[in-house]
């Protein structure tokens, strides 16, 4: 019995010896550095574990083991190793700054830590630490007469507002359109006027071609006279305009020899015999018929003068070309 005795009793105290050696697993510590904070303020949180220096440890996940603060930061310090062989033990340590908008008076924080070994995976929790809001603001003293709460008021009475022009943006707005309308300008001006031109050339030879038109068919034995003379009139006011030449002051003689055109002094003769004589002849209307045409080609040769002078522009006024009547 003694001889098996002796030996159990040797195995015990070895083994009593290595297990004083080897360091017992301790569990996470995580604390506040500061006991108070106050909202929106950032504060510290201190998380340390000491290990195998053969085991993989994990720290929590900030953005889900931390709530309802936030880590704003994390600072790590490297592992730090003490003793040698079975003594070792390996510390891993962080600090958090966190910021909080809770309201509770006192707030609390438990951490996991995942200790990872060949066959599974610890989870060890730190203790639960605390930490208390700080608030600015003061309560009334009790005694003081001041309300201890606040309630708001169920309707109000609207408070007309006058309303204001914004003069400065009306002012950058007249200044932009101003400077945009000179720039198109100096880019596009003489092809605006141009083009003004040849629209202001066309309404007018559209209101002549309606009034001629209207008094060539009006015409008749018994109105053709004061209908020859108006039209007459209007051909000489509409030649007056579109060549810079007194047509209207020139007498049928007169404007024969300075057109030279027999066409036009065969017809202004006919509106003569019509208007001084009161002789009406079936070739009146044919004569009307070709001042009109007379007066649409002279119109022609007007605007096709403008619409050279883009490409080849000219010194010359307009009172200065001749008449093209011929």
């Amino acid at each position: 019995m003694t001889c098996f005795v002796r030996p159990l009793l040797a195995f015990l105290l070895l083994a009593l010896s290595l297990r004083a050696q080897v360091p017992e697993q301790q569990q996470p510590t995580g604390r506040f550095l500061s006991d108070s904070f106050e909202i929106g303020r950032p504060f510290q949180y201190a998380l340390t574990f000491r290990h195998a220096p053969t085991a993989e440890v994990l720290f929590p996940d900030t953005a889900r083991h931390f709530l309802p603060f936030r880590v704003r930061q994390i600072t790590i310090t490297p592992t730090e190793t003490t003793g040698q062989g079975l003594s070792a033990i390996s510390r891993d340590s962080a600090v958090y700054t966190l910021i909080s908008f809770e309201t509770d008076p006192a707030q609390l924080l438990r951490v996991p830590i995942r200790l990872i070994n060949a066959r599974d995976c610890t989870i060890l929790m730190t203790g639960i630490d605390t930490v208390f809001l700080r608030s600015r603001l003061t309560s009334p003293a009790s005694g003081s007469g001041l309300p201890t709460g606040l309630t708001l008021a169920s309707a109000t009475r609207l408070a007309p507002l006058q309303q204001q022009f914004n003069y400065p943006a009306l002012g950058l707005v007249l200044l932009v359109l101003s400077l945009t309308a000179l720039l198109l300008y100096g880019l596009f001006g003489r092809s605006i006027r141009r083009q003004w031109r040849l629209y202001g050339l066309r309404q007018q030879h559209l209101r002549f071609m309606r009034d001629y038109n209207r008094l060539s068919r009006g015409i008749n034995a018994d109105t053709a006279a004061d209908t020859a003379n108006q039209a007459v009139i209007t051909w000489k006011a509409y030649l007056e305009q579109l060549e810079n030449q007194p047509y209207a002051s020139l007498t049928t003689l007169e404007i024969a020899e300075r057109t030279g055109d027999e066409r036009v002094t065969d017809a202004l003769r006919e509106a003569d015999r019509m208007i001084y004589g009161g002789s009406f002849s079936a070739q009146l209307p044919e004569s009307l018929r070709v001042l009109r045409e007379v007066a649409d080609q002279t119109y022609r040769r007007r605007r096709q003068r403008i619409a050279n002078r883009a490409t080849h522009p000219v010194a010359s006024p307009d009172a200065a070309e001749p008449s093209t009547l011929a």
